[in-house]
């Protein structure tokens, strides 16, 4: 199984906002399953795992949309990170 990992820093305790993606408990690694390109990740306040890997965009907006009621964020394998803009990704 080939897979990647994109590591999102640990941010300063008591800093930013709870809807970050980034814990200020410590790094969140995301694991790319095989061929994903894309995850959904929670912001970190909720805890847990808290993020799905899609292969495709339309994956990926369908995820976010499903997920509209809790803070989260898009990203790449690089950490690039992304928007819904109707029916397709937009970089930010």
């Amino acid at each position: 199984m080939n897979t990647l990992t994109y590591v999102i820093p640990q941010k300063s305790s008591n800093s930013g906002t709870i809807h970050d993606i980034a814990s200020d408990q410590f790094d969140r690694d995301i694991v790319f399953r095989s061929k994903c390109i894309y995850a959904v990740v929670l912001a970190s306040y909720y805890g847990g795992k808290g993020y799905t890997t899609h292969r495709t965009e339309a994956a990926a907006i369908a995820a976010s949309k499903a997920n509209k009621d809790y803070s989260h964020k898009i990203i790449d394998v690089h950490g690039r990170r992304h928007y819904v803009n109707g029916n397709e990704l937009v970089r930010y």
